[in-house]
């Protein structure tokens, strides 16, 4: 694979073309042989941070389109891809934020000389597979990304590691790329073993390094592609038109691989800067001169987040992540007190957390007390009428709730998401989760992924396809198979690619027409939803048929591997800043950057370098701030603040701290309003948004004594 130019109206040179170089030699050994792309963006027509839509395309619900949609360049893939992912991470709502505190012409931009175009930033783009231990015989490369700004100062270099949130691909660290480019700083950018390099099973075809749709068996080309077998052979025969993921199907269980993944792109962004500046007469960048911060949202920031408990190496001078998915192991030595709640039930995985809520969360959603919430009382997205009521009923009809009235299992089944640290203050969330289907969308991959499953197991009979009109599984259309690497998130449902209930009476059908068998309903398909939560729990009473050394042995497969999912806490005293959102109702507090705090106290004995800020009102969706959450749904005033805001400052402060030596505020509760119908403006930012103090008032301090983490309410 060589370099080549990937963007009309791109000035596209071949800084590298499979040649040994004298001064810096050939990319880093993990870099798979000839994947290495580099172009070079004017800053004209295409750039680094929006591919040339600037500040209106970014801001504009219409996506940038193809001109012929079988048949997409690089460019445009490239294109539409960074406005999907920018526009899934931030507010790109000029009224929340967009233009003011982020986007291409906001304040702090980089100003270039002309005919560069006010709000675009040139420089080059490096890109290439990391290769990765061969697991199942399935194809798996990770992609690898650095950006290098126009406006880089090799005097002052740095390096900001954007991981993507997510499932995303490499393109899902853009709007956290953002502030590296305004800084300039170069930009690495880790695949985590997910993203969207799909195997389309039906037509055997598979993605390449920019997105494009190829025949599987293109020798290296493909991010992934599954082994051939008899099993897939005969899976395929059975169920025709299905899809491999790679987040799901790899058979790496990749997250336990991601804070590797991030180490490595440190060290190709070192490459390609070297490469970059060869014959410039700059000194070689090191790690010993060079600045690199670790940054990212949720399943991002989780990635950085390992990176830095896994750098040996002393790669990472800072971290700044929000909203970080972080499966804390669990201390076993200290609660969590929230005003006059205690929580000490803290050490539970992701997954754990994401099959209670998929087996409960649908009933709760009818709770009265969640009256006046967002979609209360609507059924999820293609559910027929009466499927929540329904999940109750079956939860009933098997054993899984006691009480029976409608009101009363409602109340139960909340009652159960308590248990896992669920409080109120993420209740908001509960009905508007359940109509967006998310927790049965995350349940298969993250099954598969952490049980390493090959896609031909079948898990739970829960797959992935398009489907019709009806719901009935049918071949991925051309349209959506040319253009998935741009506009999928990784994990479906995604991009017309739908959740198949296999086993289901009716089926296979989409998940949520689904008839179970054990209780002849329509309920969201109970059957899927107990299995994956045996999956996390080995209690057979949710399998309803008897013990099995096969499913004993497919549990027994997910929880060990959620164990080399658990983070140690132990930042290796590195300043860290940790922001969270209070309301977040996806990654939930209690169960990971409250409990991780706590566990980094234990595990840094006195010497923690963290801060933990804590937000409110927040929650996990910045994207979704101005135009979903809102009460009455679409049309009320914006109830939450954006955690972006408070990344950005993070990182300004972190900065501030390794070249200057400034102190970081410490761990904190940040008590902002919501902008409700107002816009945001220059002048009301500092009231609205109120940045963490230095010194601040005891009723806000987040400490951590006596064995308790203390979060003030």
């Amino acid at each position: 694979m060589k370099s080549k130019s990937i963007a009309a109206g791109a000035i596209a040179t071949a800084l590298w073309a499979g040649a040994p170089l004298a001064a810096h030699g050939d990319p880093p050994s993990f870099i798979v042989p000839d994947s290495v792309q580099v172009v070079q963006y004017d800053g004209i027509i295409d750039d680094l941070l929006s591919a040339g839509l600037n500040q209106a395309g970014l801001e504009s619900s219409t996506p940038p389109g193809f001109v012929d949609p079988l048949n997409p360049t690089d460019a445009e893939l490239r294109r539409r891809a960074i406005w999907t992912n920018y526009r899934a991470v931030v507010d790109a709502i000029r009224d929340g934020g967009m233009g003011l505190l982020w986007g291409p012409q906001s304040p702090g931009a980089p100003v270039f000389a002309p005919p560069v175009v006010p709000g675009l930033i040139p420089g080059a783009e490096y890109k290439a597979f990391l290769d990765t231990i061969k697991s199942g015989g399935n194809i798996n490369h990770v992609p690898v990304m650095a950006q290098i700004p126009d406006n880089f100062d090799t005097s002052k270099p740095c390096i900001v590691v954007a991981s993507p949130s997510g499932s995303r691909g490499y393109y899902g660290g853009i709007a956290v790329g953002e502030w590296g480019l305004f800084e300039g700083c170069a930009v690495a950018y880790p695949g985590k073993g997910t993203g969207t390099g799909f195997h389309l099973l039906g037509p055997d075809s598979v993605y390449d390094l920019n997105g494009q749709n190829i025949a599987a068996n293109s020798g290296h080309d493909a991010q992934f592609q599954v082994k051939d077998s008899k099993k897939l052979a005969n899976f395929v025969a059975a169920y025709p038109d299905r899809v491999a993921t790679k987040h799901a199907h790899s058979q790496l269980n990749p997250e336990r691989m991601w804070g590797n993944f991030a180490l490595k792109s440190i060290r190709f962004a070192l490459w390609a800067l070297n490469h970059h500046f060869i014959g410039q007469n700059v000194p070689e960048f090191t790690k010993k001169n060079t600045i690199v911060i670790a940054s990212g949202v949720s399943n991002g920031a989780g990635t950085s987040v390992r990176a830095l408990e896994k750098d040996t190496s002393g790669l990472i001078d800072g971290l700044v992540v929000t909203e970080p998915s972080l499966n804390p192991r669990s201390g076993g030595k200290f609660v969590i007190n929230f005003g006059d709640e205690t929580f000490a039930d803290h050490g539970r995985t992701l997954y754990d957390n994401i099959t209670m809520m998929g087996t409960y969360a649908g009933c709760a959603a009818l709770d009265s007390s969640l009256a006046g919430t967002p979609f209360f009382g609507a059924q999820p997205i293609g559910a027929p009428a009466g499927a929540l009521q329904n999940r109750c009923a079956g939860l009933r009809q098997l054993g899984l709730l006691t009480t029976d009235t409608l009101e009363e299992q409602a109340a139960e089944s909340l009652a159960m998401l308590r248990t896992i640290g669920y409080y109120e203050d993420e209740d908001w969330g509960i009905a508007s989760h359940e109509w967006l289907n998310l927790w049965r969308s995350l349940q298969p991959t993250y099954a598969a992924a952490q049980g390493k499953f090959p896609v031909s197991q079948n898990i739970c009979d829960v797959s992935f396809a398009a489907t019709d009109a009806n719901g009935s599984p049918i071949p991925v259309p051309d349209t959506t198979a040319a253009i998935l690497f741009s506009t999928s998130g990784g994990i479906p449902a995604t991009s017309g690619i739908d959740l198949i209930a296999d086993d289901a009476v009716n089926g296979p059908i989409l998940e949520q027409q689904a008839i179970s068998k054990r209780t002849g309903l329509q309920d969201l398909n109970l059957d899927g939803a107990l299995c994956f939560r045996f999956l996390s729990t080995g209690d057979f009473q949710l399998l309803g048929r008897p013990e099995g050394g096969e499913d004993w042995l497919m549990h027994e497969q997910v929880h060990e591997g959620g164990r080399y999912l658990q983070t140690n806490g132990f930042l290796r005293h590195i300043p860290s800043i940790i922001i969270h959102g209070r309301e977040d109702a996806l990654v939930f507090p209690n169960s990971h950057s409250r409990a991780y705090f706590g566990l980094n106290q234990l595990a840094e004995s006195g010497k923690s370098r963290l801060s933990y800020w804590e937000i409110t009102p927040a929650q996990h969706f910045d994207a979704l701030i101005s135009s979903f959450w809102r009460v009455p749904a679409f049309t009320g005033p914006v109830e939450f603040v954006p955690l972006h805001y408070y990344l950005t400052e993070g990182l300004d402060k972190m900065m501030a701290h390794l070249t200057n030596g400034d102190s970081l505020p410490p761990s904190q509760v940040v008590r902002a309003t919501a902008r409700g119908l107002v816009p945001y403006t220059p002048a009301n930012v500092s009231t609205l948004l109120p940045l963490p103090e230095d010194d601040p008032e005891p009723e806000d301090r987040i400490t951590f004594a006596n064995g308790a983490v203390n979060i003030p309410e």
